[in-house]
């Protein structure tokens, strides 16, 4: 259940609350008006003066409801005309900011009437870039787009195959666009050879090619025009002595491996690890890895990590921050089997899960419990 709630100021709730009650206080003003209007005929001050004291006590909330009711109508209308010029489907075919759109498209304009999205009745396409696109698009606000430029689109689905800064893009896939124009992410119709600068550790850089596999999604680089970020792999590729493994994502940020898997064995921080092996970098130091899901056992930390388990290391340092085991598997620590998430605080072991029912400290634990540090030192080895 959402927790989620829209609280109105008090001033709101009780404007809507006279407001609803408008037809009751008109009711009652016209029938004091009535009543008054026949004492003044008779003569009848005294209930005259009654009927006016009364009206004038009924008289702020009716005024109050009518003002308020005035104010939600009037912002209504409005709110309608907004939506009437910023919101509408086309009838015919019609030009918006510079681009021809087919009859019976959707149209969203942004608070400066400039084109924000525009969706395609089924079957019909329209040409940008060079570009056949089709379905739901997405634009650019001429704030955001270089020379304020109108009807530069941001994100949309290709109706055809395309070149888009001269990369293969695959029909019926979402391509997106930076603010600057320059493509962001696409579906690869076929292998391709992109670019991307790798910085060695000296700070000498070197432009490599990355050979990009068809059907997968390519990310470029945000701040180096032209270059690739991340992609699936379609061959092997060595990187800052690295083997990235065919098949799998690799991942250069600002010039550094950020993300990769091990085609051979590998020494990722103090560890030896396998090929298969998914791990992650942050500005060149080991941060996260994951095992391959079938293997043998690996050796490190003084634990023999099964197969598939995922860990990470603490912030530049070359020590375990946690391990996730599967939950048919386990690790030994002190003696006890424990699986799923494990803490260790930068080294040393903090929590975990139990993998089966076990005496811990002379007491009985069931299988899941989590135990911490304490709960384990008087174990000493079993």
């Amino acid at each position: 259940m959402s927790d989620v709630g829209i609280v109105f100021p008090w001033w709101f709730i009780l404007g809507v609350a006279l407001m609803i009650a408008l037809p009751v206080t008109t009711a009652i003003m016209v029938g004091l008006g009535v009543a008054a209007s026949r004492a003044r005929r008779r003569g009848r001050a005294r209930r005259l003066a009654g009927l006016k004291w009364s009206a004038s006590i009924v008289a702020p909330f009716w005024l109050s409801g009518l003002a308020f009711g005035g104010w939600y109508v009037v912002s209504e209308i409005r709110e309608r005309i907004y939506e009437a010029r910023h919101y509408f489907t086309l009838d015919k075919a019609r030009e918006v900011d510079g681009i021809a759109f087919p009859a019976g498209t959707w149209v969203a304009l942004d608070e400066d009437e400039a084109l924000k999205e525009a969706e395609l009745p089924a079957g019909e396409t329209v040409r940008l870039r060079a570009a056949a696109w089709q379905g739901k698009l997405e634009f650019a606000a001429p704030a955001h787009a270089p020379n304020a430029a109108h009807g530069r689109i941001t994100d949309g689905t290709l109706a055809t195959p395309a070149e888009l800064d001269g990369i293969p893009c695959r029909a019926g896939d979402r391509a997106t666009f930076f603010w600057s124009g320059r493509l962001m992410e696409c579906t690869l119709s076929r292998d391709a050879d992109l670019s991307t600068t790798i910085t060695a550790p000296d700070g000498a850089a070197q432009v490599r090619k990355l050979r990009c596999m068809a059907g997968d999604t390519i990310h470029m680089a945000g701040l180096r025009p032209a270059e690739v970020e991340g992609c699936r792999l379609a061959e092997p590729v060595d990187v800052d002595a690295v083997v990235c493994a065919a098949r799998e994502r690799i991942l250069v940020i600002n010039g550094k491996l950020s993300a990769c898997t091990f085609a051979e064995p590998e020494r990722f921080g103090p560890l030896a690890l396998p090929a298969g092996t998914a791990v992650t970098y942050y500005d060149r130091h080991p941060s996260t890895f994951k095992l391959p899901p079938r293997g043998a056992s690996v050796d490190a930390f003084g634990l023999s990590l099964p197969a598939g388990t995922e860990g990470s290391f603490c912030y530049r340092k070359d020590v375990l921050e946690h391990l996730s085991v599967n939950e048919a598997a386990f690790v030994v620590i002190e003696g006890v089997k424990l699986t799923g998430w494990i803490d260790f605080d930068c080294g040393s072991f903090r929590s975990g899960q139990l993998f089966e029912d076990t005496v811990v400290a002379g007491r009985p634990r069931q299988q899941g419990e989590r135990v911490s540090r304490e709960d384990l030192s008087p174990q000493n080895g079993g």
